[in-house]
């Protein structure tokens, strides 16, 4: 019988998973007793799991970092080099890449034609696969997320799509760029974006990726049967729209997460260290996905291949998504601010090169690209820089031209373009301003640098300007329902709850918080210090911005940032510690708020109040930050007769003019309030009648809040800027015209028709007759304080139209009972009496003087001129303070309407010497008369005696 055989060992389930997942991934966890090139002996991460006290079994808690560890070793082929026989070493070598070869072949099949092998069910399609693969290999450690795989082996993708030819690889690209733009559409800038951009970056630098990114069908999405516009179509569903929708800016319409404003929302109610860090964050990573794009963009721009592919995809999302430069615009049909954002910061920086060195670059930038070119249409824009009728005038110039140099065989010419060009257009029509079709014959040759900066500038266009547009009346809004929610609270605090009110405060919080996450998601990614600089340094350039309404726009955005304004006290550093802000931003301000006097609308009168209104907003605050505070004094020392004074002429002017069409529209409605209130006669008129004087009376009311509500800020700047800056108030050329107007201001404002300007709710009219009379006193003193010379009393007494010394008796006995600063009232009463002085003296004076002749009066004033000049258009002599005056609001002869400055004004040099001698003589005649009444009296006296 024979003898049972042993019996084999039993193995655990362990020592079994250990031998297969060995025998799968070809790898050795201990020296191997027969060692096989095929098998990896993993001896350092042998060592490491020792070190962990773990067993040296390949388990399923091990295998991903065994099967890194296999892919991390060097190429196969080095292995080989052990073995001595050359003859072999060459056959396994050959064989080797030859199995790689395969490997790879067989890898391309599949990934582009996944049906080609049997798979289990449910598999994933192999481009995600190669995507993950792709993803690992892009992997970061500052990535909010892990690697969702492992890394492929080194080379491998490069081999895979680059060394073959491009219809191998083509529809594995198809699949793999749809899955790219997949991981990205839903994702905001707080997303896991990076490693997709980076994944992306590295396939367009692979050629043939490059040529199948262009030619995807999603490069330029074409018949979608979508119930969005076009523009939305670009971002929604092109593979490049993916990643530009990439935005801290929310879309309401299609949200990504994280949401952006909620998570500043709650670094906001925290600390402003948390929100600026939460903005820092923000600013980080979209600035990643700028310079991610932007090498997108040049790699693809620098291939041959790719470049007129590249030009085409921006040409349509700015022709597919121009309804974005509407007042509305429908947010289903264009695409959404954040996307034409951070398009407009990518090509800002493929413009870097070129604008640094403009000089040398410029004559790339080709004009006749605004006629002439095939892929925009530019000719119903608005011009920076140039008016309609200028821009009429160069297409009319340009048909002359065109017709002159082309009068004979221009159709034979046109032809012969036509079936020259390679489908471009090269004869693009444009229309002069009569509607005559003119043809842009020259063949078509515009390099990338003239493209990129006319495609660029209508980016920006559409995009940042546009953003800020958003901007603002999103801040607007807020302002406007967070004054609805403070009355609706208040009313419910007095008692006056009930459960809409209820409903309607709690609408109204909820608008308050979304309007206020929307702000913060807008100052997140466009509240820069390169717009910043932009804002400052082309707000006051008309030379470069003739468009005044354009610079006007670009204070309304910087009003929305100032902190009291924003609500936030991390934008104060915006304004505060910006060293150019410092530099420039009042000198640019005053200015702007000079030149906007003169738009060239029909509407200026009334648009420049609006712009000033804001302008105002912003120089008040900048007033209470000392730096800023210096710049303005410092820059009405240095051109108190250039702009300072200007802005102060305008300044005073605006005051005269709002406060007096108030005060009028006050008593106009005081009127039509009468009217109502006595109903029986009220109720006789036709229904018709009384809606017109309804009509009317709302139509006043808005007008007399918005005029006094200027009206109070303007006289707020006189009262602040004349305590430390009242040098400017007492040069002869301002001094009399202050006098009046303040003289003016406190007649309404104490006079004997103050009574009736009572009206039954001031405040609903913005109209504060207290405050303004303390400001008006405080004008007053504050500028007399500055009169080192004693002229200041003078000017007052020589207003003759409201001067008088009463006046100033009953507006210090209401400032005392309505409690105003008590120094300050004294002060005024002093200087009331130096005015009454000032006033006798100047009787006595006009009493020595006596006739005076006609030509030593100002034509105008019909005052003795002291300094008197010549027009030198119409020769007509005036005196110089009262011309120059006129200047500072019309640079035109008042008597010929030609122009005049002035540094044309003629010295009158014999008439002023006429002047002088004749003053001496009626001095002289006077004091001898004087003595001879004297010695008269003396010799009466001693014969009485």
């Amino acid at each position: 019988m024979a003898s049972p055989s042993p019996a084999r060992p039993q193995r655990t389930p362990d020592e079994v998973e250990d031998i297969i997942l060995r025998k799968i991934l070809l790898v050795a966890l201990t020296p191997p007793a027969n060692p096989s090139p095929a098998v990896a002996y993993l001896e350092l991460t042998a060592a490491e799991l020792l070190s962990e006290s773990r067993p040296l079994l390949a388990l399923l808690e091990t295998a991903e970092r065994l099967l890194i560890d296999r892919l991390s070793l060097p190429d196969p082929t080095g292995r080989i080099s052990t073995i001595r026989d050359a003859a072999v070493r060459a056959r396994l070598a050959d064989s080797i890449a030859h199995l790689r070869g395969l490997i790879l072949s067989y890898a391309r099949i599949v990934v582009g034609n996944p049906d080609t092998f049997p798979s289990p069910p449910n598999a994933p399609h192999p481009a995600a696969e190669l995507l993950v693969f792709l993803l690992a290999d892009a992997a970061d450690s500052l990535d909010p997320t892990p690697a969702p795989g492992s890394p492929p082996p080194p080379g491998f993708i490069d081999e895979l799509l680059g060394i073959t030819d491009y219809e191998t690889v083509e529809p594995a690209m198809v699949e793999l760029y749809e899955r790219l733009r997949q991981s990205v559409e839903k994702e905001s800038a707080l997303g896991d974006f990076q490693r997709p951009l980076r994944v992306l970056r590295r396939l367009v630098a692979i050629p043939n990726c490059a040529k199948a990114l262009v030619n995807h069908p999603k490069w330029i999405p074409k018949n979608q049967i979508m119930l969005i516009g076009e523009g939305r179509v670009m971002e929604l569903s092109s593979v490049l729209g993916a990643f530009f929708h990439v935005s801290a800016i929310r879309d309401r319409e299609f949200a990504s997460k994280p949401d952006v404003g909620q998570q500043c929302s709650e670094a906001s109610s925290r600390r402003p260290a948390d929100l600026l860090s939460s903005f820092t964050t923000i600013k980080s990573v979209m600035n990643g996905l700028y310079d991610g794009l932007k090498d997108v963009f040049l790699i693809l721009l620098k291939n041959l291949d790719t470049r007129e592919k590249v030009l085409e995809y921006i040409a349509e999302l700015i022709n597919k998504n121009a309804a974005r430069s509407g007042m509305q615009v429908d947010p289903l049909k264009c695409a959404s601010s954040g996307m034409f954002v951070n398009l407009s910061a990518v090509m800002l920086r493929l413009c870097e090169p070129f604008l640094d060195n403009m000089e040398s670059k410029k004559d790339k930038i080709d004009v006749n690209y605004l006629f002439c070119n095939h892929r925009i249409d530019f000719k119903d824009l608005t011009a920076i820089n140039a008016s309609s009728e200028e821009v009429s005038s160069l297409i009319e110039s340009r048909n002359k031209e065109h017709a002159q140099n082309n009068i004979s065989g221009e159709d034979r010419f046109v032809e012969s373009q036509e079936a020259t060009s390679s489908g471009k257009s090269s004869t693009t029509s444009i229309l002069s301003k009569g509607g005559t079709l003119a043809r842009c014959s020259k063949k078509e040759n515009f390099s990338f640098i003239c493209e990129c900066f006319f495609m660029t500038a209508r980016v920006l266009n559409l995009g940042l300007m546009k953003a800020l547009s958003d901007f603002k009346h999103i801040a607007q809004q807020h302002t406007r329902y967070e004054d609805d929610l403070e009355s609706n609270r208040a009313m419910r605090d007095r008692g006056g709850g009930s459960p809409q009110l209820d409903q309607d405060i709690k609408r109204l919080e909820k608008m308050v918080e979304m309007l206020s996450q929307e702000k913060l998601c807008y100052e997140a990614q466009i509240l820069r210090d390169d717009f910043l600089n932009f804002v400052i340094m082309f707000m006051s350039s008309s030379s470069y911005i003739k468009n005044p309404y354009l610079r006007a726009k670009m204070v309304e955005v910087l009003n929305c940032w100032t902190p009291q304004r924003s609500g936030m006290s991390s934008t104060a550093s915006l304004f505060e510690g910006h060293q150019l802000c410092l530099d420039y931003l009042v000198r640019n301000l005053l200015k702007l708020y000079v030149d906007i006097e003169f738009t060239g609308s029909h509407t200026q009168f009334f648009d420049k109040f609006n712009i000033r209104h804001n302008i105002a907003e912003l120089l008040e605050y900048l007033w209470d930050v000392p730096s800023h505070r210096n710049a303005w004094r410092h820059i009405a020392k240095e051109e108190e007769k250039g702009v300072y004074l200007n802005f102060l002429n305008f300044l005073i002017n605006d005051s005269i003019y709002l406060l007096d069409e108030s005060l009028n529209k006050i008593l106009e409605l005081k009127e039509i309030e009468a009217e109502m209130t006595n109903t029986v006669e009220w109720e006789r008129r036709p229904s018709q009648e009384r809606e017109e004087r309804l009509r009317v009376f709302h139509q006043w009311e808005n007008v007399v809040r918005f005029d006094m509500k200027l009206a109070n800020e303007d006289v707020g700047m006189l009262a602040f800027t004349s305590e430390q800056i009242p040098a400017p108030f007492l040069i002869p050329e301002m001094v009399e015209r202050v006098a009046s107007m303040l003289n003016y201001f406190l007649l309404q404002l104490a006079g004997p028709q103050r009574k009736s300007l009572t009206v039954k709710d001031p405040e609903k009219y913005e109209f504060k007759p207290k405050q303004l009379l303390k400001q008006i006193a405080t004008i007053y003193v504050h500028i007399s304080r500055g009169d080192k010379d004693g002229i200041f009393p003078a000017a007052i007494s020589k207003d003759g139209r409201s001067y008088n010394d009463q006046l100033f008796t009953s507006a210090a006995n209401i400032l005392w009972k309505i409690g105003g600063d008590p120094r300050i009232i004294q002060e005024f009463v002093q200087l009331a009496s130096k005015v009454k002085s000032a006033a006798a003296e100047a009787l006595d004076a006009e009493a020595v003087l006596g006739d005076i002749p006609d030509e030593f009066l100002d034509p105008i004033q019909y005052t003795l001129m002291k300094d008197p000049v010549i027009l030198p258009s119409s020769k007509v002599t005036i005196d110089r303070p009262v011309i120059i005056r006129h200047l500072l609001s019309d640079s035109t002869d008042p008597f010929n309407r030609s122009h005049l400055t002035q540094d044309m004004l003629i010295p009158n040099t014999e008439l002023k010497a006429q002047i002088e001698e004749f003053v001496r003589s009626q001095q002289s005649r006077k004091r001898s008369a004087a003595e001879s009444e004297i010695g008269e009296s003396d010799g009466v006296t001693g014969m009485t005696m």
